[in-house]
């Protein structure tokens, strides 16, 4: 009897310590890896890839020349980084795994994995995977935090303003002080005292299964 590795799956820190790969910072995509365009915000100081996503649509897509809905004044016309072969991956990390003043800057490997030692291996076209449900997860409380406006947990606070005002074209968005006091206005996207209850309702109400 044999077997054989065919993939893993795991939450995204999971992957990183599998693969060899850090997840964090500006190059955590282990697919986009140094090509992710990724950047860090100036006032929340975290790694963001927002706006980086035009790059994968259709050449002729519409959003590509959108320079308001997006980031302020940019328009998108390079394509998406080319997914690199087995081979590819296994020659870039025999050569930065072990230059430290590289990481960070030109990689992000942090060691190789045994699994290369399988003589299959680069020809794996998928050699590990996100585990959905843990991103599902996190995805759905930041949003449901956001939405509802939960003091110390939602996304949009003060930095966060700060950085759309530097970053996007939403006036509306911006901070004002009163009295001293930095002021967030009402985002559309925050739910109402009222609409909070009739959510919190509908969420115990008991299933109804139809006949």
């Amino acid at each position: 009897m044999r077997a054989s590795y065919l993939w893993s799956i795991h939450d995204f820190p999971a992957y990183g310590m599998f693969a060899g790969w850090s997840t964090h910072g500006i190059f955590a995509c282990p697919q986009c890896m140094c090509e992710a365009n990724a950047y860090r915000l100036k006032k929340g100081l975290k790694a963001t890839w927002f706006d980086c996503h035009r790059r994968f649509l259709p050449i002729d897509h519409p959003f590509r020349n959108d320079a308001n809905a997006f980031l302020k004044g940019k328009v998108v016309q390079e394509g998406p980084p080319r997914n690199l072969t087995g081979v590819e991956v296994k020659d870039q990390l025999d050569r930065l795994v072990d230059d430290r003043d590289k990481y960070g800057k030109e990689h992000n490997w942090t060691y190789k994995s045994g699994l290369w030692q399988l003589p299959y291996f680069t020809k794996l076209l998928l050699r590990h995977n996100i585990d959905v449900m843990h991103n599902e997860k996190n995805v759905a409380e930041a949003i449901w935090n956001t939405c509802f406006d939960i003091k110390g947990k939602t996304k949009d606070n003060v930095k966060a303003r700060q950085d759309i005002e530097m970053l996007c074209d939403r006036p509306s968005l911006h901070l004002y002080k009163r009295n001293g006091k930095w002021q967030r206005p009402r985002a559309p996207y925050c739910i109402d005292k009222d609409d909070k209850t009739k959510i919190l309702k509908w969420f115990q109400e008991p299933l109804h299964h139809n006949p």
